[in-house]
């Protein structure tokens, strides 16, 4: 299982016991959880290829997973990470603007910071990358346009901030402040 951090106090949502859980009503209660995960050492995203249920030809997607009765958003964020693509590391989970539909859905979107890049087992799906977000592939799932319309900003905000660190580290040289 992931082991789970708060990024920090401030912009951080994470929490051991969800504030809300969806009431129980049925299965699918119209609610989807979508995580993208972004690598604190490159900035970079994952996407995966995938086939959607329509049948109509390969997209770029992110883990989303259906909030059943009695489940939390962020808990089923965290488990499909950690289930779907065998993470087993740190994690740190941040809320991001949720979008809806009120014809049909509500999809709770958030940004999965990990150390770094790391191989996940993807099954069912042809393939996966780690991209930069201005190089994303193309076409995206509806789930990935839809999280990055409506809080692209802000994810690459955190993509740009961890990179600019990792640049800065590799640059670093702590003798030029010795005497």
């Amino acid at each position: 299982m992931a082991n789970i951090h708060s990024m920090s106090a401030a912009g951080s949502d994470l929490v051991r016991r969800p504030s809300w859980v969806v009431p129980a009503r049925g299965d699918w209660q119209g609610i989807s959880a979508c995580a993208i995960v972004l690598a604190e050492d490159t900035g970079r995203v994952l996407v995966k290829q995938c086939v959607p249920a329509d049948g109509a030809g390969i997209e770029w997607s992110t883990w989303t997973a259906d909030v059943l009765a009695g489940q939390s958003p962020l808990q089923v964020a965290i488990n499909t990470i950690a289930d779907r693509c065998a993470y087993e590391g740190d994690l740190a989970l941040s809320r991001l603007t949720p979008f809806s539909d009120a014809r049909f859905f509500v999809q709770h979107n958030y940004v999965a910071v990990v150390p770094q890049e790391f191989e996940p087992r993807i099954e069912g799906c042809p393939g996966y990358q780690w991209c930069d977000l201005d190089r994303l592939p193309q076409p995206l799932s509806p789930a990935l346009a839809h999280l990055l319309d409506r809080s692209g900003s802000d994810v690459r905000a955190m993509a740009d901030l961890y990179k600019g660190i990792h640049d800065l580290s590799e640059t670093f040289d702590p003798t030029r402040f010795e005497d």
